[in-house]
């Protein structure tokens, strides 16, 4: 599924389903394992619910994926902002998430 247009939303579900969203203050989430989002206006966020997704969101943006956490034998959610500066994801790229639940880079 895709949306464009000012606050526009689309959502995924199922193994390795898709959403995009364009336009500022859109949203993309996608739900099921190893499945994509991607909310490329500015002020958007990207969410992927499954483990093992990945996700990119424009400048002003928030990027949420899911992990599993070995430790405590459960699901988690790592969440950040994209934008510039420290601290800050780069806008427009796509991340997934290492075995501790940190961002990493990762090709489309």
């Amino acid at each position: 599924p895709a949306a464009t247009g000012e606050r526009g939303s689309a959502a995924a579900t199922g193994y390795r389903g898709s959403a995009a969203a364009t336009g500022e203050r859109g949203s993309a989430a996608a739900t099921g394992y190893s499945g994509s989002a991607a909310a490329t206006g500015k002020s958007s966020a990207a969410v992927v619910t499954g483990i093992l997704g990945r996700a990119r969101a424009g400048e002003f943006g928030c990027i949420a994926l899911a992990w599993w956490n070995e430790e405590k034998n459960r699901p988690e959610m790592s969440c950040a902002r994209t934008g510039k500066g420290k601290g800050l994801l780069k806008p427009n790229v796509w991340y997934g998430l290492n075995s501790r639940g940190k961002f990493v880079e990762i090709k489309a």
